[in-house]
């Protein structure tokens, strides 16, 4: 079911269609090291990128988190330097 919104409201909100993003890749990162990975990906991408976080990070267990790419380098490229 696809919901229509109305056109004032669509002016407002940026969104994306669902095929976007089409590169994907999850990580996890020990505590402090997600403003790290963030970073990097402000300097570093070409492209639009996104990140979520899937479970967050503490002093005993990683956070869990995944990054959206629409490019293709750039997700190759944090897949090396991330995982």
């Amino acid at each position: 079911m696809k919901i229509e919104l109305p056109d004032e409201i669509k002016r407002q909100i940026d969104w994306r269609s669902e095929t976007s993003f089409p590169y994907s890749r999850e990580v996890f990162l020990e505590y402090g090291q997600i403003d790290t990975a963030v970073r990097w990906c402000k300097e570093e991408c070409c492209e639009d990128w996104r990140w979520q976080i899937v479970d967050t990070s503490s002093d005993i267990r990683p956070g869990r988190y995944i990054f959206y790419f629409d490019g293709e380098k750039d997700c190759c490229a944090f897949t090396l330097k991330w995982v």
